[in-house]
C-alpha cells in the first residue's frame, strides 16, 4: 500500500511538472511582433516617419514589389516608396525599382533624390528610355541645359531606334514619325533648347514632328509659332498662335504671344485686346508699355504706363518705375 502511494505521488509530480513545462513551452512559443528592419537605402526615403512602423518586412523582392505597386495604385505614395526601397535590399541592381523610386520622388517634388535615383537607374541601364526622358525634363526644368540636352537626345535616339524597328514611314529630316509611345515632352523640350541656342530650323523640325502626331495641342502650336516669331516670320507665327487658340480659346500664352505679333505690326489696339484676354486692363496697359519700351517706342510706352497708372491705383508704384525707365530712355 505504501509502495502504491509513493508511485501515485511520483506520477502526480510527473504530470504536474509535464503540464508546467507544456504551459511554459506554449508561452515561449508566442512570438512577439518584431519591429520591421529599416531598409539599407534610407537615403532614398523622404516621407512620413510613421510609415516605417506600418510596413512589415517583406520575405522577397517580389513580395516587396507587389506591395509597392498595390500601394501606388491606391495613392499611398509614401508606403509605395518605402516598399520599393525594401525591394532594393533583395536586389540592389534592379534598374526598374530605382526608376520607380525616382518617379515617385519627382511627383512629390523631391528633385534632388529623384535626380540621384534616375542617375543610378541609368548607371545600370543606360538605354532606359523613360529614365533618360524624365531626368532630361527634370534637368530642363532646373535650367541645367547642358545636362538636359544629353539625356533628352539620348531619349530621342532610343525612341527613334524603336520606331525604326517598327518600319514606320519616315517623318521630317530623316526622323521617324512619332507614335503613342514616343515621349512627346522630350521632343518639345529639346525643341525649346534648340530655340534657346538659336538653332531655329532644328527646333521647328522637332515641333513639327510632335504637331504631326498631336495636331490639336495648343502648347505645341504656341511653341511652334514662337519659334517662327524668333526668326521674324510673323505670318507663320500668327498662324500657329491662332491655331492654338482654335484648339484652346483660353490658352493664355497664345493670347500673349499674339499680342507680341500685333506690337511688331504696330497694331497696338489689337495687342491690348489680346493681353486683356488673360489679365486686367491695368496689367494689359503696363505689359503693352513694357514691350513697346523693349521695341524702342518710348513715347508710346510712356502713354501706356500712364494709362496703367490711371486705370488702377495699385499699379502706381510698378507702372511709375517703368515710366521713369521709359522717360530716361527717351531722353538718351
Amino acid at each position: 500500500m505504501l509502495i502504491l502511494q509513493k508511485l501515485t505521488e511520483q506520477v502526480f509530480r510527473i504530470l504536474v511538472i509535464g503540464a508546467f513545462l507544456y504551459l511554459s513551452g506554449c508561452a515561449s512559443s508566442e512570438v512577439t511582433p518584431a519591429v520591421a528592419e529599416k531598409p539599407h537605402r534610407q537615403d532614398l526615403y523622404q516621407g512620413q516617419s510613421h510609415v516605417a512602423m506600418s510596413v512589415g518586412s517583406p520575405q522577397s523582392e517580389l513580395q516587396a514589389l507587389e506591395r509597392a505597386m498595390d500601394e501606388e495604385r491606391t495613392g499611398n505614395f509614401d508606403k509605395a516608396l518605402y516598399s520599393y526601397i525594401q525591394a532594393l535590399d533583395f536586389n540592389k541592381s534592379n534598374p526598374e525599382t530605382l526608376y520607380k523610386i525616382a518617379r515617385i520622388h519627382m511627383a512629390k517634388g523631391n528633385d534632388d533624390i529623384a535626380n540621384r535615383a534616375y542617375n543610378e537607374t541609368l548607371m545600370l541601364a543606360p538605354q532606359h528610355l523613360l529614365a533618360n526622358a524624365e531626368l532630361g525634363i527634370l534637368e530642363f526644368d532646373q535650367r541645367f541645359y547642358t545636362r538636359a540636352r544629353k539625356h533628352l537626345e539620348q531619349a530621342i535616339a532610343i525612341d527613334q531606334q524603336r520606331l525604326n524597328s517598327l518600319d514606320i514611314e519616315q517623318g521630317i529630316e530623316h526622323s521617324i514619325a512619332l507614335d503613342e509611345l514616343s515621349p512627346l515632352r522630350v521632343y518639345n523640350a529639346i525643341a525649346i533648347l534648340e530655340d534657346l541656342e538659336n538653332n531655329h530650323d532644328k527646333a521647328k523640325d522637332y515641333f513639327r514632328l510632335v504637331l504631326d502626331f498631336q495636331p490639336q495641342s495648343a502648347v505645341i502650336s504656341t511653341n511652334f509659332g514662337y519659334s517662327y516669331y524668333l526668326t521674324g516670320d510673323l505670318v507663320n507665327a500668327e498662324y500657329y498662335f491662332r491655331q492654338a487658340l482654335k484648339d484652346d480659346s483660353n490658352f493664355g500664352r497664345a493670347w500673349s504671344n499674339l499680342g507680341l505679333i500685333y506690337i511688331r505690326k504696330g497694331q497696338y489696339g489689337k495687342a491690348l485686346v489680346s493681353f486683356e484676354q488673360t489679365m486686367t486692363k491695368a496689367d494689359a496697359f503696363n505689359d503693352l508699355g513694357y514691350f513697346l519700351m523693349l521695341e524702342g517706342h518710348y513715347q508710346k510706352a510712356i502713354e501706356m504706363f500712364q494709362k496703367a497708372i490711371d486705370s488702377s491705383p495699385s499699379y502706381f508704384e510698378r507702372a511709375q518705375k517703368n515710366l521713369k525707365i521709359a522717360l530716361a530712355s527717351k531722353m538718351n
